[in-house]
């Protein structure tokens, strides 16, 4: 009853604030880079306009340790540098031993791949090859961008891709659990074609690693390792949108709430402590959002989800010693991003650029777009482009603040 209440509460003042871009009045002369063609230059003045009658606007300075432009987050004119001119500026942070990762598609790297191929979780003793990368995207995904960032080469490998049992010697850099499809709630990965891994099955997956782990290295070496390495989850989007018989309401919400809390808290048990969590974003806007389902009442379940899930993870560090956690609020990014897309250097922000059929499956030669950059969405399922993950990735890792709470994912880094 205390957290529905609270979450009714966050709602409201989430409806109060609305989004709006900034225009300045000393706006850069237009440039061939569209990404910053509508961007206002370090130094100029920005505004935000009163767009609903209940608040008065107000005017104030792109900051000066901008590269070059800054972008505006209204109301209130607080004034950021771009995500990705500020990443360039950045000094490297020290590398976590190894990274973990949990979640949907818009993290997988591979792990669908192989159960299109019919290889469920079979047990095999040498690394897999994809036969090609997990069609999510055009290239790399948030995963992949987060874990360069880091200072790996990439994200580290799809789990099904890899041996049995895991080697975890010299060169271990963590495990991709993520896949498409995936939810907080099990399914049959056999229903109706609903073929994907479940949190509960990543999790159970993670402790099988665990366990070998600790055979290899010994349970304290392992425990260490793991207590410093960085974990990663997305997951939520799935159940929102496809999971649950539409329309639903708060209660449901509630329930998928609490099965995100007991797998943070299991994977706590098995020795977690730094996870960088990625929340629900607008859902409603996804092209493959139709049949019956209200845009709106969708993105406000997002929302109800968003709230509940920083109440959630508040709880979770007051109980549990040496949790630390940053949530990415992919919410309040893309409300910025697609509150003026040009800024960010996107043309579309609706349909999608591959082209191939909900149905199919997607190969190489797949009609899409000439221009995915210049797309928010890949394909008709929901997930980002390259360019959207990566300019996402970036303000969750290196900043601004304001899509991150309570730190960014960097600090969390440095954290002891």
């Amino acid at each position: 009853m205390a957290i529905g209440t609270v979450l009714r509460a966050s709602l409201v003042c989430l409806l109060a604030t609305t989004l709006v871009w900034a225009g300045s009045d000393n706006s850069p002369s237009p440039s061939s880079n569209s990404s910053a063609s509508s961007a206002p230059a370090v130094g100029s003045n920005v505004a935000c306009k009163d767009v609903d009658g209940k608040r008065k606007g107000c005017t104030g300075t792109c900051p000066a340790d901008c590269p070059e432009h800054c972008l505006v987050f209204c109301p209130g004119c607080r004034t950021f540098c771009r995500p990705d001119q500020v990443r360039s500026t950045s000094k490297q942070p020290v590398r976590p031993p190894a990274m973990f990762v949990f979640g949907d598609g818009q993290l997988d790297i591979g792990n669908s791949n192989v159960l299109s191929m019919g290889d469920y979780d079979v047990p095999h003793d040498e690394q897999q090859t994809l036969d090609a990368q997990w069609a999510g995207t055009d290239g790399d995904n948030t995963a992949q961008f987060i874990a360069k960032f880091m200072g790996f080469q990439g994200s580290p490998p799809a789990y099904l891709t890899m041996p049995r049992p895991i080697h975890v010697d010299q060169g271990f850099t963590g495990i991709n659990y993520a896949c498409g499809g995936a939810g907080l709630r099990d399914l049959d990965p056999n229903m109706d074609g609903w073929l994907t891994i479940p949190m509960s099955k990543q999790v159970q997956q993670f402790a099988a690693t665990r366990a070998q782990m600790e055979a290899k290295l010994g349970a304290q070496r392992a425990r260490d390792l793991l207590a410093k390495s960085f974990f990663l989850v997305e997951v939520g989007g799935v159940d929102l949108t496809h999971i649950l018989p539409y329309p639903y309401g708060r209660t449901e919400v509630l329930d998928f709430l609490g099965l995100y809390g007991d797998k943070i808290r299991s994977l706590y048990d098995m020795g977690a402590r730094r996870f960088g969590l990625i929340n629900v974003g607008l859902i409603g806007n996804a092209p493959n959002v139709g049949g019956g389902y209200d845009p709106a009442d969708m993105n406000r379940h997002a929302a109800e989800f968003n709230d509940g899930l920083k109440l959630l993870l508040g709880g979770l560090a007051r109980t549990l010693p040496g949790l630390r956690y940053s949530i990415a609020d992919m919410y309040s990014f893309t409300e910025t991003v697609f509150a003026n897309p040009s800024a960010y250097g996107f043309e579309d922000i609706q349909s999608a650029c591959s082209q191939y059929g909900s149905t199919e499956q997607p190969t190489d030669d797949s009609p899409h777009c000439d221009n995915p950059a210049q797309h928010w969405y890949w394909d008709d399922k929901g997930y980002i482009t390259e360019h959207a993950a990566n300019l996402a990735a970036t303000a969750f890792f290196y900043g601004p603040p304001q899509f991150t709470a309570p730190i960014i994912f960097r600090a969390l880094l440095d954290e002891k």
